[in-house]
C-alpha cells in the first residue's frame, strides 16, 4: 500500500461496475462501530481529504454505506466502507 494515496482518480474504464439494489430492501439496522477519539479524528480528517479531492462525493440515498477505520503499518487508520444487505452480491 503506498504511504500517500493519488489525488484524483483513475480514467474511465470500458467496463463500469455497479452494485445492484434489492427493491423495497430495508436498510441494514446495526449499531455503528466504536471508535476512539483519535480513529474518529483521523476518520473525519481523511474523509475531508476525499471530500476535496473529489474521490468521493457526498451519499444522499437512504441506503447509504458504514464506514470504519482500521490499523495499518504504514499509517495510524485506514478508512474503508461496507456494503449492507441491500445489494445482490451474496
Amino acid at each position: 500500500m503506498p504511504d500517500e494515496l493519488p489525488r484524483k482518480l483513475p480514467p474511465k474504464r470500458a467496463v463500469d461496475h455497479e452494485i445492484e439494489l434489492v427493491l423495497g430492501m430495508k436498510p441494514p439496522t446495526r449499531a455503528p462501530y466504536r471508535m476512539s477519539q483519535p480513529e474518529v479524528v483521523e476518520l473525519r480528517k481523511q474523509l475531508k481529504d476525499m471530500l476535496e479531492s473529489g474521490i468521493i462525493k457526498p451519499l444522499s440515498h437512504r441506503m447509504g454505506s458504514r464506514s470504519y477505520s482500521n490499523r495499518r503499518p504504514t499509517a495510524p487508520y485506514a478508512c474503508a466502507t461496507t456494503i449492507g444487505r441491500s445489494t445482490k452480491s451474496p
